[in-house]
């Protein structure tokens, strides 16, 4: 019986016994993407919104709004992903707004320098408004 269990186990693919909800949603508003994120301190999950912003793009999509509000803390892979968001949407001639940042991450950003690489918003709704003007 245990070798059995060993052996589902070993041939259960790692994706499988990693399952986790996503930590991100994608809504749409007036062409103009929303990536609302829960955390983004795992690489894997970063890689996974990565790509479907990538394909956003692919299909024409160059604005992005990142929505912070439900994120706590943010270290290094986060400012990576938010570069990265940057630099795919800046590509294809876009822009990126970061929305609703709390202390902790402006922090983070100003410490690094990078703070005013990005445009910073109060509020999704702030940035949707910006953006449609």
């Amino acid at each position: 019986m245990v070798s059995f269990l060993l052996v589902v186990f070993l041939k259960t693919p790692y994706f499988i016994l990693n399952a986790r909800p996503m930590t991100y949603s994608i809504q749409e508003h007036e062409a103009i993407q929303v990536v609302k994120v829960e955390q983004l301190f795992n690489e894997l999950d970063n890689k996974a919104i990565l790509s479907e912003v990538r394909k956003k793009i692919e299909n024409g999509s160059t604005k992005f709004v990142i929505d912070l509000s439900n994120l706590n803390f943010m270290n290094s892979i986060g400012l990576n992903f938010l570069l990265s968001v940057m630099k795919h949407s800046k590509k294809s001639g876009g822009a990126l707004t970061v929305a609703n940042a709390n202390e902790q991450v402006i922090n983070l950003l100003e410490i690094t320098k990078l703070k005013s690489l990005f445009q910073l918003s109060p509020s999704v709704e702030k940035a949707l408004k910006d953006f449609s003007n």
